[in-house]
């Protein structure tokens, strides 16, 4: 991965169609993980490397407007990626936030998701509000090998914690 500064981000996302953007992530990503509510994608956008979005499926902007059981399921995702950074990653520790905005804008979107972002510097790096600032820049694939091996090893160690689960 490679950090690029916010205005070249915000320049790239600028160039992207319209619509709801998590909407379009929930068609068309290629999952590490999924559930009948949710999808667990990476971040194309990333605050740290191996960022990753939990994405309703259906389009809603509010938290309280889910029942239990599509909440539920949001949370157990994130639960789940978490893991699965957790072995694959080795971060000091994961961060995990219910984020969105009341208005469509560049860097956010009022579309239910979770963020879940391993954290790897210990210092004030690792605040939240240093988390999900795009100030310092942001973290981008440079090539879709190097995206599929990330989503892979994901994906994997996401199936192997399911199996011994069970």
């Amino acid at each position: 991965m490679k950090r690029i500064a916010k205005a070249d981000a915000l320049a790239r996302i600028a160039g992207e169609s319209g619509g709801c953007t998590m909407c379009k992530l929930v068609r068309e990503a290629d999952a590490i993980a999924e559930t009948p509510h949710a999808v667990a994608v990476l971040d194309r956008y990333a605050s740290r490397p191996g960022h990753v979005l939990v994405v309703l499926r259906r389009h809603e902007e509010r938290i309280a407007a889910l029942a239990w059981e599509a909440y539920a399921d949001l949370q157990k995702l994130a639960w789940e990626v978490s893991r699965a950074l957790e072995d694959e990653l080795a971060p000091r520790r994961i961060y995990v936030a219910a984020l969105g905005s009341a208005a469509q804008l560049p860097t956010s979107f009022p579309h239910v998701h979770f963020h879940v972002v391993p954290l790897a510097d210990g210092d004030d790096r690792d605040r939240p509000a240093s988390v999900f600032t795009w100030e310092h820049g942001m973290y981008v694939f440079e090539t879709d090998d190097e995206e599929r091996a990330v989503r892979d090893r994901l994906r994997a160690a996401v199936t192997r914690m399911r199996a011994r689960a069970h």
